[in-house]
């Protein structure tokens, strides 16, 4: 041995157990935050494909331009793909019908493909001729159209014979208008239909360069051609995976995000910089040794920060591997379970960028977490060090505890937590930020409520409409659908607009909406205030809907006409009306007999069904048939499927998060309290040579976490109430209105976990302390 660097693995050989802790936490740290990155780069790619697919890879589409502007665009270095679109008919209101059906009409070249991956064809080729034409399959499972078979397009001042030579799969705007869709080739299209573009309805859409900054491009395309806001369309979903949205709700996620992953890393490193401040504290007297034979304090500081760089040389690297191989089966079981939802997923796929955080967040921690004890062992004194009174001198006390309150044992217990400042800080500081992640994530869950309507209760299938919203449908319609076999529960609205009501000496136009018994049940947990119980005799429960402009408020009177005596009260306000928009009109909610007593009027305006589970297409076509003239049909399970898919995504990174964070507060807790008694063995061992019992023992340890525990409780609350009450204004009221209010459920959980965490980091080192000879530990190093 020529240098006194080479004692390190000698020494880390000797110290093997008493290191082996810290090991263990660098290795939890850099692999739970591995592998949260991992599996949110995952997620983030897998979002990315599907929006790739459902929607496109292009990045802004611009609208009005001329073909000599187009070509100008694609003129531009930063522009990696350019194709042009046209549309005819998009609003479904220019009378274009195919067999009596609402058709879009769309023209693009082969480019287009490329940009929209679901445009490609399931069967049959791109048109070559002017009169060929790919269909979506509705309109092959409705009409029983084949490859080669000609259709009759009506226009509205003529017919054409069009050509099938293809089909594609249908789009959850389609099927929930229940429209056809028609695709031209660009000749073909601007050969028919060119002089019945709408100028909105031309489009070039843009995909740009990797790594370009696209707002900034799309800023000066806007300039450029001196482009409205209106004009330029952003491929918002995609652009958002690639953190170049401008969206302000997607500002106020993109810093949600950062808030939360700052968190996470800061758990990280709490939990290494707690292991390894108590493993150094361990070995005072080794340092001071050292000390005796001539180090100076500068090598001792040095000898301490190489050493713990060695620890990482095995618990980094076991970390990161074993995050990969969890990040790959998490995978793989995600696309095994539910191919439907995560088949965008990649298997085995590596996030180096994840790898290199977990790398840096191990080798930064441990340095700095090492400064601090480096500091504390070369500023020992020699003699002292040696003299096996380290423990107990270090950091002599001016107070003794106080048994004014608590026996002996209890009040020993608080004293060694209260008696060094900075330890107390450290570890309450380790306890509460467990608290603070939990509470930070969890305004994530009433985001996730709110942003996924398809999975409330009320969310239909199909979905049956008045052309006018008019009170046309026959309640008798409404029963006939539900004999079906294939459904599970149909239910109906009156819709009555702008009707006037007398309010407060004022006229007041509203929205009279009637409620069967299942839209009323879930109107009443959609309440904010007021009555919830059964509805009295003579009339039934009326709400109205939440908003800062309806003056209607709880056990607020109307009348319905101005002559009229009798008076209307309101029960109850509810947080929205979740169906279809209103136009911002103040909205009335009432039971069905009530509507008619209002009215006089006893029909629809819409019918929502909600299917089984094992519904078919067939059973779909079925329910089609039984429609009467007038009245439109829309098939929703499309696009329910494509948001269950994006809130499953959301929910498993969501509870996974809290799940890990859980699992973090308990190891974290169990570990700084093993590491602080085992910091004290020589002092417990000496406790015992006098006379303490082993239940006394028990009692002082229990003591001394439960003042770290309540330390930590209030100081986790104090800071992480507000950044929930912060996080919950970013994603929740910024969007939906809702009001932020004390996460009882949230602090139940986190807190019953902290506290059992405590519990259990008693039992392990009070068993050690009673299982030990005394002799061995007070000589215990």
């Amino acid at each position: 041995m020529k240098h006194y660097l080479d004692l390190i693995p000698i020494s880390e050989k000797v110290h093997r157990r008493q290191s082996r802790m810290t090991r263990a936490c660098i290795f939890l740290a850099v692999f739970l935050v591995t592998v949260i990155f991992s599996m949110a780069d995952m997620q983030i790619r897998t979002e990315k494909n599907q929006a790739i697919q459902s929607d496109g890879k292009w990045h802004a589409c611009f609208a009005g331009l001329t073909e000599e502007e187009g070509q100008l665009l694609s003129a531009r270095p930063k522009i990696q793909e350019i194709s042009w679109y046209g549309v005819t008919n998009y609003g479904l209101d220019m009378g274009y019908t195919v067999s009596g059906t609402q058709t879009v009409l769309c023209g693009f070249d082969k480019s287009f493909l490329e940009l929209f991956p679901v445009a490609k064809t399931t069967q049959g080729t791109y048109p070559v001729k002017d009169n060929e034409v790919i269909a979506t399959e509705s309109l092959k499972d409705q009409l029983g159209i084949q490859i080669g078979d000609t259709l009759s397009l009506k226009t509205p001042d003529r017919f054409l014979t069009l050509t099938v030579c293809g089909f594609t799969k249908n789009t959850s705007m389609l099927t929930k208008h229940d429209a056809f869709g028609l695709f031209f080739n660009t000749s073909g299209y601007q050969k028919f239909f060119s002089e019945d573009t709408l100028a909105s309805d031309s489009v070039y859409y843009v995909q740009f360069t990797p790594y370009c900054n696209i707002q900034k491009e799309i800023s000066e395309i806007q300039t450029q051609f001196g482009l409205y806001e209106k004009q330029i369309t952003q491929n918002t979903k995609l652009l958002a995976m690639m953190f170049q949205s401008n969206d302000s709700y997607m500002l106020q996620l993109y810093l949600t995000a950062a808030v939360l992953a700052f968190l996470v890393m800061v758990a990280g490193i709490l939990m290494i910089t707690s292991s390894l401040n108590s493993n150094i504290s361990q070995r005072i007297e080794f340092f001071g040794l050292m000390r005796c034979l001539g180090a100076t304090p500068k090598q001792i500081r040095r000898f301490v920060r190489r050493e713990a760089l060695c620890w990482c040389k095995t618990a980094v690297f076991l970390g990161l591997t074993a995050s990969i191989l969890v990040t790959w089966g998490l995978c793989a079981m995600l696309r095994f379970l539910s191919p439907g939802l995560f088949l965008q997923m990649p298997a085995f796929s590596v996030s180096w960028a994840s790898l290199i955080l977990g790398l840096s967040i191990g080798l930064i921690t441990v340095l700095l977490a090492a400064i601090s004890p480096a500091k504390k062992a070369s500023r020992v004194s020699p003699l002292t060090a040696v003299s096996g009174n380290a423990h107990a001198f270090a950091q002599p006390s001016n107070k003794s505890a106080s048994t004014r309150l608590f026996s002996v044992e209890i009040a020993l217990g608080i004293h060694h937590a209260a008696g060094s400042k900075k330890n107390l800080i450290l570890m309450a500081g380790s306890f509460a930020f467990s608290i603070i992640l939990f509470l930070a994530f969890s305004p994530a869950v009433s985001f996730l409520n709110h942003a996924f309507n398809p999975l409330k209760p009320y969310a239909p299938d199909l979905t049956i409409s008045s052309d006018d919203s008019s009170l046309t449908i026959s309640k008798n319609l409404a029963s006939q659908i539900a004999e079906h076999p294939a459904v599970k529960r149909v239910y109906g609205r009156s819709i009555s607009s702008n009707l006037t009501v007398r309010t407060k000496g004022k006229d007041l136009a509203v929205n009279l909406v009637s409620y069967e018994e299942h839209q009323l049940q879930w109107a009443k947990d959609a309440l904010l205030e007021g009555e919830t119980k059964q509805p009295k005799v003579e009339r039934s429960l009326i709400f109205t809907v939440y908003s800062q402009d309806n003056p209607l408020t709880l056990h607020s009177t109307f009348s319905v006409n101005a002559d009229s005596s009798k008076e209307f009260s309101v029960d109850g306000v509810v947080s929205s009306y979740p169906f279809h928009s209103m136009d911002g009109t103040p909205t009335i909610i009432c039971s069905e007999p009530l509507f008619l007593e209002l009215t006089g009027k006893n029909g629809y305006s819409f019918i929502d069904v909600q299917l089984k589970k094992e519904a078919s297409d067939e059973d779909v076509q079925e329910l089609r048939t039984l429609l009467p003239e007038g009245v439109s049909f829309s098939d929703l399970r499309l696009s329910n499927q494509e948001t269950t898919g994006a809130f499953y995504s959301c929910a498993l990174f969501i509870y996974g998060f809290l799940v890990v964070i859980a699992l973090i507060s308990v190891f974290n807790i169990v570990n700084s309290i093993a590491l602080s008694v085992t910091s004290r063995i020589q002092q417990y061992g000496s406790m015992r040579a006098i006379g303490m019992s082993s239940r006394q023992l028990t009692k002082m340890v229990a003591a001394e976490a439960m003042t770290y525990g309540f330390c930590g409780i209030l100081a986790g609350c104090a800071a992480g109430l507000p950044l929930n009450r912060f996080l919950f204004q970013r994603l929740v009221s910024f969007r939906w209105g809702d009001a932020w209010t004390l996460p009882v459920f949230a602090l139940l959980v986190i807190l019953s976990v902290v506290l059992l965490s405590v519990l259990l980091s008693i039992l392990g080192p009070t068993r050690r302390i009673r299982n030990l000879v005394i002799v061995d530990t007070i000589n215990d190093l």
